[in-house]
C-alpha cells in the first residue's frame, strides 16, 4: 500500500532537502565508478582470434566480432560520451503529492546507509538514467525493466481523473543503433547498482529481442545469461499470412556467479502454473 509523505512547512522541507541532496563530490564518485566498470571477458565463449585466423585463410573478412564493446560504449568514458553525466542530485519534490513511498510507514531505511540520501521503497518520476546515476553502486537486489520495444509506433493513453492524454514515443530517428545505444547506457548503470547477488529481467519482444540479447551478453557476460522466459498470450487477431506473433520474452541475467534465486514460490510448466505457499494451483 502506498503512502504519501507529508511535509511540515517550508523550513522543514528545506531541512530535508539539505540532508538528502547529494553533494557534487558524491555524484562525481558515482560517475567514476560507472566509467571504471569492466566489460566481461568472453574469449573462451567466442574464440574470436582462432575463428578470424581460419576465416582469413579462406578469404572471409566480414565476420561479426562479439567481443566488440556494446554499441555506444567508449573505453575511457563508458556511456558518458553519448549521454553526459549531468550530476543531478536526488531532490525532494516540491509538493507532497509527488512523494510516494511503498510499504509500511515503518519500513524505512536507505539504499546508501552510510550517507542516508536515497530512501528505500521510493517511486521516482523521471528519466531512469539520471536516477540510476544518483544511486550508490551494489545496492539493488533485483531489477525488472519493460523498456520501449522498438515498435516504430507512438502510443497515447488517458491518465487520471481529468483524462489527461499522455504520449509515449517508440520511434527512433536513427533506427535500431540509436535505440540500442539508448538502452545500453541504462543497462550499464543497472549493472553497476546491482549487488553481486542480484539479477536483472529485461522484457522485450520480436522487434529487437535478438539484438538486445547480443548487447546484454556484452554488458553482463554470456556466462551470466540464465534464461529466456516466454510469455505467450492469445488476445488480438490472427494473421492469414504467417504464424501469429503472440509472445514476449523476458531475458534474465545475473551480475555474478554469486546470484541469489528464491524458489519458495515454485514455478513449473506445462502452460505455466504458479504455486503460492498454502494456495491451490493457479494457471496463468
Amino acid at each position: 500500500m502506498a503512502r504519501l509523505t507529508r511535509s511540515q512547512g517550508p523550513e522543514h522541507k528545506e531541512e530535508i532537502r539539505s540532508k538528502t541532496t547529494q553533494a557534487v563530490e558524491e555524484l562525481a564518485q558515482l560517475a567514476k565508478e560507472s566509467r571504471e566498470q569492466k566489460l566481461p571477458e568472453q574469449k573462451v565463449v567466442f574464440k574470436t582470434d582462432s575463428i578470424k585466423s581460419r576465416a582469413g585463410r579462406r578469404g572471409v573478412h566480414n565476420l561479426p566480432d562479439q567481443t566488440n564493446p556494446p554499441m555506444g560504449f567508449d573505453p575511457d568514458k563508458a556511456f558518458d560520451a553519448v549521454f553526459p553525466f549531468l550530476k543531478l542530485p536526488y531532490l525532494q519534490p516540491n509538493t507532497t503529492e509527488d512523494v510516494i513511498s511503498c510499504g509500511s510507514p515503518d519500513a524505512g531505511g536507505f539504499l546508501d546507509p552510510k550517507t542516508k540520501k536515497v530512501p528505500l521503497n521510493a517511486i521516482f518520476f523521471g528519466d531512469n538514467l539520471h536516477v540510476l546515476r544518483a544511486l550508490p553502486s551494489n545496492c539493488i537486489d533485483l531489477i525488472y525493466i519493460d523498456p520501449p520495444f522498438f515498435s516504430g509506433r507512438n502510443y497515447n493513453q488517458l491518465w487520471g481523473d481529468d483524462n489527461e492524454t499522455r504520449t509515449f514515443h517508440d520511434i527512433w530517428e536513427d533506427g535500431l543503433p540509436s535505440y540500442l545505444v539508448w538502452l545500453n547506457a541504462r543497462l550499464w548503470e543497472m549493472r553497476r547498482v546491482l549487488k553481486n547477488t542480484g539479477s536483472i529481467y529485461v522484457h522485450c519482444d520480436w522487434h529487437a529481442s535478438h539484438y538486445i540479447k547480443s548487447e546484454l551478453d556484452k554488458i553482463f557476460g554470456y556466462d551470466h545469461f540464465q534464461n529466456e522466459v516466454v510469455w505467450a498470450y492469445g488476445a488480438g487477431g490472427v494473421s492469414k499470412n504467417s504464424f501469429p506473433r503472440k509472445h514476449d520474452v523476458i531475458l534474465t541475467y545475473n551480475k555474478t556467479s554469486e546470484n541469489y534465486f528464491n524458489t519458495a514460490g515454485g514455478y513449473f510448466a506445462s502452460s505455466i502454473w504458479r504455486v503460492n505457499p498454502g494456495d491451490a494451483l493457479q494457471e496463468c
